[in-house]
């Protein structure tokens, strides 16, 4: 195969997974945040729980 051929399908191979990892990072600071948020509503409400017992 030329040289300058297999060099542009290199790079679209390369430009093809740079775009899967980007999706991938962004999916897994999705969900990251996801469960920052799940978490932090969890301590709220354990926290009013508590409150409440107290009372």
């Amino acid at each position: 195969m030329n040289r300058r051929i297999r060099k542009k399908k290199d790079k679209k191979i390369t430009e093809a997974i740079n775009g899967l990892v980007s999706i991938a990072e962004r999916r897994d600071q999705q969900r990251q945040a996801a469960i920052r948020q799940f978490v932090k509503r969890c301590e709220a409400l354990y926290e009013q729980q508590r409150k409440e017992r107290r009372n």
